[in-house]
């Protein structure tokens, strides 16, 4: 049965009239909901800007999209595990071994016995557009999901600013996700030690959702000045005393983990951490694996993952991307320069994005040196005009902006997607990006119960 809030959860109060939008600014600022940008070489935090009428989804759309992630997050973990192991697919020829031997994310060290182990996978974020009314898949989120922590606190907010409206329409529920997160990172774990939430630190973007995270989950906040590692395990140190660690879910890129088995000039890794966990003592989500899947180079194969190892048609579609190493279809793109998006392979938060018909005459020079000089390190995709949803302005009016979605999948014993998900809002109509670290918002997202 779906989880759903009850009316007699929602406490009643006073109405609070508050010109538009100064209610939501003001609840998340003093809930300190932050996410932090870029203000000359400092990060500042500031409450992420909100928008109060929820995106709906209707049940028999949802259970579609429901099968669809779990479809592509569990062929995901097969490749993962696959290309560390016997690289059937690779041997059959449905994905260039070039692809994924060129790839930064491919860390050979991290191979071994747990590396085959099912379960690479932990939390996957998918994000979706929707075009012309369907649903399709823009790229898969596996090194470090991010943005659930917002989800749930667009939901908190709505229960406080807006409960009248949620109690009529009854969504369901997501407050679920800590616990089963949780859950999964305990099945993970080695050992009766600490499970940690291993953060880069207070001048990380996210750092509010890494926060709050650790606080729901009940689990310990750490920086890896917290840790020592060796290939015995892993372990808290607090002065002159030791905790032993069992599991730790981490919040950056596997390459920054371990200095060692990673990138050498980490300065936030944990010296030995891949070791630990290659030696099945240490229990690490996402697996270090996990990176070679989310490289934006691979995405085009994920159908062929679904058939080649599940022997299934994919749910969900996404849209053809160009391999810019090809000189007929980088030609194309350049061509076209307009009609497309190019994006880095190993990109994230919208960092390095051009979108053609806003593109300036210094984002065209570095797509096309790029092109030119490094091929490897970029994708093109056709430009997609995806659905706007209405939106609050400043001013009180509405109008449309463009959004995607992301949902959290968590693969576990019993594998589960968040009812539901982050929705993405650009930050003006006119707007391309819809991501936090370009300025975009979040809405709370509602599925039919």
């Amino acid at each position: 049965m779906a989880l759903t809030y009850r009316v007699d959860d929602i406490l009643p109060s006073a109405p609070v009239v508050e010109p538009p939008l100064r209610a939501e600014r003001l609840w998340f600022e003093e809930h300190g909901v932050n996410f932090g940008v870029v203000v000359g070489h400092d990060v500042v935090q500031r409450p992420i800007p909100f928008d109060p009428i929820p995106r709906r989804i209707p049940k028999a759309e949802w259970a579609g999209l429901e099968r669809g992630l779990l479809q592509r997050v569990a062929a995901l973990d097969e490749f993962v595990r696959d290309v560390f192991d016997s690289q059937r697919i690779l041997r059959a020829g449905r994905i260039p071994a070039a692809v994924v031997y060129g790839s930064t994310a491919f860390l050979r060290y991290a191979s071994g016995a747990e590396a085959r182990k099912p379960g690479q996978v932990c939390v996957a974020g998918t994000d979706l557009v929707k075009v012309g009314g369907q649903w399709i898949v823009l790229e898969d989120n596996l090194r470090v999901p991010s943005g659930v922590a917002y989800a749930l606190a667009a939901r908190r907010a709505m229960v406080d600013l807006h409960r009248d409206e949620l109690a009529e329409f009854r969504p369901r529920s997501i407050s679920d996700y800590p616990r089963r997160l949780r859950a999964a990172l305990d099945d993970r774990a080695q050992g009766d030690g600490l499970v940690v939430v291993l953060s880069p630190g207070p001048y990380n973007a996210a750092y509010y959702e890494h926060r709050e995270l650790a606080r729901e989950m009940g689990c310990r906040l750490v920086t890896s000045y917290e840790l020592i590692a060796s290939h015995r395990g892993c372990w808290l140190q607090e002065g002159s005393q030791r905790y032993p660690v069992s599991a730790v879910y981490h919040r950056y890129s596997p390459e920054y983990l371990d200095p060692v088995g990673g990138s050498p000039e980490s300065l936030i890794g944990v010296p030995a951490l891949l070791g630990a966990w290659r030696s099945g003592n240490l229990g690490l989500a996402n697996a270090p694996t996990c990176g070679v899947a989310d490289d934006k180079s691979l995405f085009p194969y994920v159908p062929a993952m679904i058939r080649f190892y599940l022997g299934e048609t994919p749910l969900l579609q996404q849209p053809p991307t160009l391999d810019m190493t090809d000189p007929k279809q980088r030609a194309h793109a350049i061509d076209a320069f307009d009609d497309h998006v190019f994006k880095p392979v190993d990109g994230s938060g919208g960092k390095g994005i051009v979108f053609g018909p806003e593109a300036t005459g210094s984002d065209r020079d570095y797509v096309l040196t790029m092109a030119q000089a490094r091929p490897t390190a970029l994708v093109a995709q056709p430009v997609l005009e995806i659905d706007r949803l209405p939106c609050v302005a400043e001013d009180g009016s509405t109008e449309t902006r463009r959004c995607d979605l992301r949902p959290f999948v968590i693969y576990g014993r019993d594998p589960w997607v968040l009812p539901g998900g982050l929705t993405r809002v650009a930050p003006d109509k006119d707007s391309w990006l819809v991501n936090s670290s370009a300025g975009g918002g979040i809405k709370d997202t509602w599925i039919e119960a």
